[in-house]
């Protein structure tokens, strides 16, 4: 089992589940939310060109963070960098939500 630390990004207000550990403080959390936020909001007006967007992947030096948007709700998700099958966890995330 690998290990994921996921929260939907409109969590921003700062509930998060208790058995999940934060990776990041809150200013960074903000930044990264905003970040995350103007891409996909940036993304929209170019869909009917090349098509709606199915993940995004950020590789980090420790972990690998999983874009996900379904329904207007935007998925961001934490994997352990060292994790194998990332293309799998992906479409079994995909199937979950």
């Amino acid at each position: 089992m690998c290990n994921l630390m996921y929260f939907p990004i409109y969590w921003y207000t700062g509930i998060v589940q208790p058995t999940l550990k934060p990776l990041l403080k809150s200013e960074q959390v903000k930044n990264e939310f905003f970040i995350i936020s103007t891409l996909i909001s940036l993304r929209k007006n170019t869909v009917s060109t090349v098509g709606r967007l199915e993940h995004v992947i950020l590789q980090h030096q420790k972990i690998t963070i999983v874009v996900l948007q379904k329904n207007n709700i935007t998925y961001y998700i934490s994997i352990n960098r060292k994790e194998k099958g990332l293309d799998k966890i992906i479409s079994s995330i995909k199937k979950i939500i």
